[in-house]
């Protein structure tokens, strides 16, 4: 051998040991990174229903959880920011939110179909946020309390049901209208109580007899006992498909006749099918969102979170944040004909405010309008 290709090959040797080194070095530079940055930081929750909804539950369960996942350990606040059907939690995270990856958002499903159908006020696209996952998937129910004089959802087209709701965007008030519009019930509805939990309470004390637009889950996390008691009757579900253990129930697209009004509940079945959606805002670091989606995904086989979860009724059946992503962009990019038919079904006439019906401070407060200069 030549002292020539003695030199090429020492070369070609120290090349390849640096190029290695380097290559060594680059994931655990990415983590340290991501690492360094949550280091004593602190994540903001932002939580689009009041404090006490399974929605709220099932957020701080995770969140408990999934910092520990996160390089660097930060801690976490919750911010509950109810309104506007969940649009006010929407905007605020879209628009107003540091995009550098400490807000995370926890929103009850509407807020995608609140866009699709072109809500009022939106200033966000749901198909934009970062997508962590969902923690599970449970249909929606329409129920009535056990002495309101309804037994069944047929009922419900000859008798007056009063529904509690919340925003107008959200599924206390979306699936009453849309019961109303489509199958011919006569649910008269109470808007602007200021949470779910409010309703809960209401129907409680004999002020309303019914509610719609939470989950199974929910209930059996948040009221087991109303169920096994029979204080509430579930007269419909809204959903893809049946709820394991609840297949007698009658599903909404089962309640309509046409095939018309069939595809338009699909529209709001599909919805539900978003789960219980964990995400971050757009403009977020792709190392850091990574580093988000990993440790959701941790968190869902994590034994401490199974067994928290567990502990409170709070079902565990995830989706992944890529999936998540396909199905919000399904629902927000809906052929136009099924979004107007859709969009139909919501007249929002004959709401009964919330101040007008009961004491006020059960209610949302009212907007101060700002002045102009």
């Amino acid at each position: 051998m030549t002292n020539r290709t003695r030199k090429m090959l020492a070369g070609s040797l120290a090349g390849s040991l640096i190029g290695a080194a380097a290559l060594g070095l680059a994931a655990p530079s990415v983590a340290d990174e991501v690492a360094d940055f949550y280091k004593d930081k602190t994540i903001s929750l932002l939580i689009s229903t009041g404090v006490g909804g399974s929605n709220d539950l099932n957020a701080r369960t995770v969140l408990t959880h999934m910092v520990r996942h996160i390089p660097g350990n930060p801690d976490f606040k919750p911010v509950n920011m109810p309104g506007a059907g969940h649009v006010r939690a929407s905007n605020y995270l879209y628009n107003r939110a540091p995009k550098d990856g400490t807000y995370i958002g926890a929103f009850v499903r509407f807020y995608v179909l609140h866009q699709a159908l072109g809500g009022k006020g939106v200033q966000y696209d749901a198909t934009q946020f970062n997508y962590l996952g969902s923690t599970n998937v449970s249909n929606v129910v329409l129920g009535a309390w056990h002495d309101a004089g309804i037994d069944s959802f047929e009922d419900l087209k000859t008798k007056e049901l009063i529904v509690g709701g919340t925003g107008v965007g959200s599924g206390t008030v979306i699936f009453p209208n849309l019961f109303n519009t489509v199958a011919g019930t006569k649910m008269k509805i109470v808007q602007g109580y200021k949470s779910g939990h409010m309703i809960d309470l209401a129907m409680a004390r004999g002020e309303v007899r019914g509610r719609a637009g939470f989950t199974f889950e929910s209930i059996q996390a948040v009221h087991p006992h109303w169920l096994k008691e029979g204080k509430f009757k579930i007269l419909a579900q809204v959903g893809l498909r049946k709820e394991p253990g609840f297949e007698s129930i009658p599903m909404a697209t089962d309640l309509v006749a046409s095939d018309e009004d069939k595809r338009v509940m699909n529209v709001f079945a599909g919805v539900v099918a978003v789960g219980s959606p964990i995400f971050t805002n757009q403009g977020v670091p792709k190392a850091r969102v990574d580093a988000l989606k990993k440790a959701f995904d941790t968190t869902m086989k994590d034994p401490a979170y199974l067994a928290a979860s567990q502990k409170v009724r709070l079902s565990v059946n995830p989706t992944s944040g890529d999936d998540l992503a396909k199905i919000v962009s399904e629902i927000v990019n809906a052929p136009p004909a099924v979004i107007a038919k859709a969009r139909g079904a919501l007249s929002r006439k004959g709401l009964v405010k919330c101040t007008a019906f009961t004491d006020a401070t059960y209610c949302r407060a009212a907007r101060k309008k700002k002045k102009k200069d």
